[in-house]
């Protein structure tokens, strides 16, 4: 059972060098720590040095207002990360943010994992000093439904609602600050999170507890039941998220299906709202639903609240009304359900050929013990003895993770190294050319010439300050620095 009492808040926010938590980097991380009232205990502030294989993305510099020199200063990535992974593995602490396990979480697993961290420890950890994840951003739904009236003012942009962070802070006066600034916007999710709480505690302690899988699995087994005439069981719930669209009021009547062969903890859903069921026959039904799967792992983002009078009021009166008749007809036709679950229930992601080794977190197995006591004496050894460490390593995906350590953050070491071809080629491969090898989703690298491309044809606006154009003129020379080569070979 979740106990408030017992647990602290981690807010965060990063600044990135662009959207890929798998090729680009985090360059500064605010962390502050509340008590499970919101009352600030510590605060860290780490600035993270550009790695020398990372080139920024023009438009994420000129959020976050950094330069190239900006970046210069703070700690490697290796040492950074390592300080973060104790501080987000501390014993009974929640880290939460603003949409991030949408994003932030993402460059906390794979910057763990490409530092040779355990990249799951911080989440869903009960046997590591009960440490889970939350996200804010995916609870406002639930408040902006159910707890709409006087509790916030809702930000309406161009004639549409946002909840974009800095235009919920600009119209309730959270907190002072610039937006994209991490500590700044840390301190507007810690308010946000005040006035959400002291809206409704229980309704926040709710949902907070929803990111704990266990307790998601339990409250969904709650949910009311739909009898078939064969006796056959489904479950009900309406399904909050921001990717059922405002056009949906970001909320859809859903029917448990089944949980997944291939994925542990992972449920299939089908959406009520999508199709009139009665057009359909019961032998072809499975083969006409080509929209409203939804899959959804338990302690993780979304919700699904019960399916029940109490919570239509969101809803559309016209969509219950098609989600009950809906209801009915599969109520007396489950075999049409049976088809669609056995079309779904083994759906197993892409295999990606050729995939970027910093890319690699979730095709890979998982670490196994004997591979954690070969990373945690990387760790503790010397810089000097890293070397020899890894020299004397079996080949695999370990020491080339441990090797792309080294070259990123102490490259001066590799020099009398015979680790330095490897780095080297793996540089080469990425900074004068368009990389080959795609990251989880089947993306590449951002091509370093595009790049340089987008900066100089940015740098011919007329909307900069000389803030922005010493951005982009030092990012212009950093790009034009690292791919030389190519330009000395007429490329």
């Amino acid at each position: 059972m979740f106990e408030p009492t017992k647990y602290h808040y981690l807010f965060y926010d990063f600044e990135t060098t662009g959207q890929n938590p798998c090729f680009d980097q985090p360059v500064r991380l605010a962390v502050i720590e509340t008590d499970y009232q919101f009352n600030i205990i510590k605060k860290h502030n780490i600035n993270i040095k550009l790695r020398n294989d990372i080139l920024p993305h023009p438009k994420a510099l000129l959020v976050n207002k950094l330069s190239i020199k900006d970046l210069e200063i703070g700690t490697n990535e290796y040492e950074s990360f390592k300080e973060i992974h104790k501080i987000f593995n501390t014993p009974n602490t929640i880290s939460i943010g603003y949409n991030s396990l949408g994003f932030d979480d993402k460059f906390l697993r794979f910057g763990f994992y490409r530092n040779l961290l355990d990249p799951y420890s911080h989440q869903h950890s009960f046997k590591n000093g009960n440490t889970f994840r939350a996200d804010l951003y995916n609870m406002i739904f639930v408040y902006y439904l159910y707890k709409n009236e006087g509790s916030i003012t809702w930000p309406i942009v161009n004639n549409r609602l946002s909840l974009r962070l800095e235009n919920i802070n600009a119209l309730n006066n959270l907190y002072e600050g610039m937006s994209h600034d991490a500590e700044v916007d840390v301190h507007v999710t810690i308010e946000l999170a005040k006035k959400l709480y002291s809206i409704d505690p229980k309704m926040w302690n709710y949902l907070i507890s929803n990111f704990i899988k266990d307790t998601e699995k339990n409250n969904f087994n709650k949910l009311p039941i739909l009898n078939c005439i064969n006796d056959d069981q489904y479950k009900m719930g309406i399904f909050i998220s921001n990717k059922m669209g405002l056009a949906s009021n970001y909320c859809a009547p859903v029917l448990y299906l089944c949980e997944s062969i291939n994925q542990k903890n992972s449920i299939f859903l089908l959406r009520l709202d999508q199709y009139d069921f009665n057009n359909f026959k019961e032998h072809n039904f499975a083969s006409k639903i080509k929209k409203g799967i939804i899959r959804k792992k338990f302690g993780e983002p979304n919700f699904i609240i019960p399916f029940t009078d109490q919570y239509f009021k969101s809803i559309n009166e016209h969509i219950i009304s098609l989600a009950k008749e809906n209801l009915n007809w599969i109520k007396h036709h489950p075999q049409s359900i049976n088809d669609l679950i056995n079309l779904h229930k083994d759906h197993q992601y892409p295999q990606i050929s050729n995939i970027d080794l910093d890319a690699s977190l979730y095709q890979e197995s998982f670490f196994s013990n004997d591979d954690y006591n070969i990373m945690n004496l990387f760790h503790e050894k010397s810089l000097n003895d890293k070397i020899s460490y890894i020299q004397a390593m079996p080949e695999g995906r370990i020491k080339e993770i441990a090797i792309r350590i080294i070259g990123r953050n102490y490259l001066a070491s590799l020099e009398n190294s015979e680790l330095l071809d490897y780095y080297d080629n793996y540089l080469n491969s990425i900074l004068y050319q368009q990389s080959d090898q795609p990251d989880f989703r089947g993306d590449l690298r951002q091509n370093p010439i595009d790049l340089l491309h987008e900066t100089k044809d940015l740098l011919k606006k007329k909307e900069w300050d000389d803030t922005d154009l010493n951005i982009l003129n030092s990012l212009k020379d950093l790009i034009t620095l690292k791919t030389r080569k190519q330009q000395d070979l007429g490329f």
